[in-house]
């Protein structure tokens, strides 16, 4: 089995979880988190691995790319603009957003170094990429890559990263880390509730999903 096929069999259940009462919470949490960095970009905004476009339709102009084509039939009716396509093979011309989104994709992209080059090329010289991940140094990391293990539907096709082996990748793409916002600090096995988004400097561990603002 492909990594595309999950999400091409199980589009409409993956979009469901969304709004389930425990995903509800935890989806707004992220997305606070998310804004907190992408509300000043105004222009187009492109994500990578857009699935049904639960983030991307933050964006004013957004645009979306992914391999599964079920999942972009939805992100579509939400009035995102999308293309099937590759992360490492991004088919739109050099500087053409103001801002490129990976939002839980990364860890499912076989080349991320290439992906996050692919990113910077497509990227306007004064623009932003943004990084919305789990990390593995979190409880929810550990927590995702249990469910890996156990040959998860869709995680077991990821690959998640300690923040310190992002940062590597990051740095050899050529890009620099500028701001990082977390949310999601409940144990994966409490009950979700409301949170603000705080800014993080080295605590990371502490939080179960992070934003990260890479620029040039």
């Amino acid at each position: 089995m492909s990594i595309d096929e999950p999400f091409e069999n199980y589009a409409t259940q993956y979009d469901a979880w969304y709004d389930s009462e425990r995903g509800k919470i935890v989806y707004e949490n992220e997305k606070r988190c998310l804004k907190r960095i992408i509300n000043d970009c105004k222009g187009k905004v492109l994500e990578v691995g857009v699935g049904t476009g639960r983030f991307a339709v933050i964006a004013e102009e957004a645009f979306g790319v992914d391999v599964a084509r079920a999942p972009l039939r939805i992100a579509k009716s939400r009035g995102i603009k999308v293309i099937q396509a590759k992360a490492e093979e991004l088919p739109f011309r050099d500087k053409a957003f103001c801002c490129v989104m990976f939002i839980v994709t990364l860890c499912f992209v076989k080349k991320p170094l290439l992906a996050l080059s692919e990113a910077n090329r497509v990227l306007k010289d004064k623009g932003k990429i943004i990084i919305g991940d789990v990390f593995l140094d979190s409880e929810w990391g550990r927590f995702y890559e249990q469910k890996k293990r156990e040959g998860h539907v869709f995680y077991r096709f990821a690959k998640f990263y300690s923040f310190e082996d992002f940062r590597k990748i990051v740095n050899s793409a050529g890009l620099r880390i500028k701001r990082v916002f977390g949310s999601l600090k409940k144990s994966p096995f409490e009950e979700p509730s409301p949170e603000e988004p705080e800014a993080v400097s080295y605590e990371v561990s502490s939080y179960g999903f992070l934003c990260v603002e890479l620029t040039k």
